[in-house]
């Protein structure tokens, strides 16, 4: 994959991390606040689209492709995966009407097929033999 073209698919991660999670930034001062699992799919999220803008920004802009910024794509595929399995058992396992379980499911399709999308970048990058290491 191009600079040019990894820094869409990273962009593209951002914008649905920030459409996906920004409006839950309430559960994080609200009742499920004291919640370790809150903070790690809602804060940890967000920091990784955070994180996904600013690696996004700078492929644009022309700065090479590095380590970290592989990392970065490894861990966001990583917490993907575990947030929504987690998320997918419990929502279609629950009582919750069938419109819910398929918006979740839907939800967690599309993050989690991001997230193998530079999961997949991020690997190609750190192995041995990448001009750049």
């Amino acid at each position: 994959m191009t600079e040019r073209r990894t820094a869409w698919w990273t962009a593209a991660a951002a914008v649905w991390t920030f459409i996906t999670w920004g409006n839950r930034i309430g559960l994080l001062t609200g009742d499920e606040a004291s919640e370790p699992w809150t903070w790690i799919r809602v804060g940890g999220s967000l920091l990784f689209g955070v994180a996904l803008t600013v690696i996004a920004v700078s492929l644009f802009r022309g700065s090479p492709y590095s380590r970290w910024m592989a990392k970065a794509f490894i861990g966001f595929a990583v917490l993907m995966l575990v947030i929504w399995i987690r998320s997918s058992v419990s929502t279609l396992s629950g009582d919750e009407s069938a419109a819910f379980k398929i918006v979740h499911v839907g939800l967690a399709l599309i993050s989690t097929w991001l997230g193998m999308v530079l999961l997949g970048a991020g690997i190609k990058r750190l192995r041995p033999g990448i001009s750049g290491n």
